[in-house]
């Protein structure tokens, strides 16, 4: 059978650390002499159910994974059912399938299946923002650009530290999504995780199934996605907590999707998972903006995306930040590539190039702005603890020293708004936030680009409600 190779080379790490602990052997390194103890220590404990060969374990699979990472061959490696087994027994005292362990026909993860009508990987294209053709002063001068955006667009074709040409900007656009927005890819896979739970109730002792409400807090592209998705396939409708200053053409325009809305003041205090529940009528159900149930989830909303990102071995990628979902998948799967010693299917990009990439998130903390979709009240708090993890991140070597979540003053957005509209991008301004951030450093001499370097802006869409 064909698995992950890091799924065996996991239980093989774990041996490892067992003989030392448990056993007090110390070996050099994982060599034959480590194997053929293992494999001595594996029959004993079985009472010789399990007689393993050191030498197969050696030869056929640990320098197998090693030399299939050195040549970034496949990320699957074949393994007699009886070594997986035994391994996993010694490790977990468990089957190997009671710790997430499937065959590679059982394993999904590496194949696309958003969206829905035409699933693909890349799923959203990234497309050439030539920005390099607006900053002569000739062209600055034929355009309608403000004052202010005119004045941007001049400094930084003189500046010398910013030394962009014809390919160097990009936007990977995620507005052809189903509903318009990157948050269809998270509806996604909250629907995958409603027909897992399908699929676990009926084979479940009692085979009946009770599916549960889910709440959230959202803006409305969230809620619009998820609940577009959910009343498609017949599932629980979704109970959504709004600001009580909502537009009432957004809430009737979610309302018209049998969508559940629940308003009250979102700024005057910050909501745990049991208030957000409560306030939603939905004491029995479960939280998704801040509930435990959804943490893996929540992880892998944009892993997808990310990968699509990442593979293009940008030097900067631009991320709006909202709730951070967002720009935690990107760098969190750029960073657990990084520590990969054999990488996912999905990805193929540059180590050397990402490890130094610069990921900027594009934040606002103005209720007045217009980057409503990535406004809460006490984003300053999420703001702070994001730049937190950064650091670790930075310590250890996953992205460039320069990486960090800034608030996008409105003067800049207002520009951004411009060049979108010139380029006619299809976007609302908190999509385009990362470009708003691009001219704030630029303007304050806060950013340098090297002509062979690669900056991508991610444009997160607009909602098509």
């Amino acid at each position: 059978m064909k698995i992950r190779a890091a799924d065996l080379f996991s239980l093989i790490d774990s041996s490892w650390d067992k003989l030392q602990s448990e056993y007090g052997e110390n070996h050099q390194s994982m060599n034959l002499d480590f194997f053929n103890s293992l494999a001595r220590h594996i029959q004993h404990n079985s009472r010789n159910k399990y007689k393993l060969k050191g030498a197969t374990l050696y030869k056929q699979y640990y320098l197998k994974i090693k030399e299939d990472a050195l040549e970034s061959q496949s990320d699957f490696i074949g393994v007699t059912p009886i070594y997986l087994s035994a391994l996993s027994h010694f490790v977990h005292d468990r089957p190997f399938e009671e710790i997430g362990i499937h065959s590679i026909s059982e394993s999904q993860e590496e194949i696309p299946e958003f969206p829905p009508n035409h699933p693909s990987f890349p799923s959203s294209p990234t497309i050439l923002l030539p920005f390099y053709s607006i900053i002569h002063p000739e062209k600055i001068h034929q355009t309608s650009f403000s004052d202010f955006t005119k004045t941007i667009l001049k400094e930084i074709g003189e500046n010398e530290n910013i030394q962009l040409t014809e390919n160097t900007m990009w936007i990977k656009d995620e507005s052809i999504n189903p509903t318009g927005t990157h948050k269809d890819r998270m509806a996604w896979e909250i629907y995958l995780w409603y027909e897992n739970e399908i699929k676990r109730q009926i084979n479940s002792p009692e085979g009946k199934i009770a599916l549960k409400s889910l709440s959230l807090i959202s803006t409305g592209s969230a809620a619009y996605a998820i609940q577009d998705l959910l009343n498609k396939k017949g599932l629980p409708n979704l109970r959504v907590l709004m600001n009580q200053d909502t537009s009432e053409e957004l809430i009737h325009r979610l309302q018209e999707k049998d969508c559940k809305i629940y308003l009250c003041d979102l700024d005057s205090a910050s909501l745990n998972s049991k208030e957000i529940l409560e306030k939603t009528d939905n004491i029995n159900g479960i939280d998704i903006t801040y509930g435990k149930e959804f943490d893996s989830l929540r992880a892998i909303y944009y892993d997808w995306l990310s990968y699509e990102v990442l593979n293009q071995n940008p030097d900067w990628v631009f991320i709006p930040f909202g709730t951070g979902d967002l720009f935690t998948n990107v760098i969190s799967t750029n960073s657990r590539e990084m520590d990969k010693k054999v990488a996912s299917k999905r990805f193929f990009g540059n180590k050397q190039i990402l490890s130094k990439c610069n990921f900027i998130g594009a934040a606002n903390n103005r209720k007045s702005s217009k980057m409503k979709m990535l406004y809460s009240a006490f984003q300053n708090k999420a703001i702070d603890a994001m730049n937190r993890k950064i650091t670790n991140l930075i310590v250890k070597s996953h992205c460039s020293k320069t990486s960090r979540v800034i608030v996008v003053k409105e003067q800049y957005l207002d520009s951004a708004i411009e060049i979108a509209e010139y380029f006619a991008l299809n976007f609302e301004p908190s999509a385009i936030s990362g470009l708003g951030l691009f001219l704030q450093l630029s303007d304050n001499n806060d950013i340098h680009i090297k002509s062979n370097e690669k900056v991508i802006f991610i444009n997160t869409g607009k909602c098509k409600v």
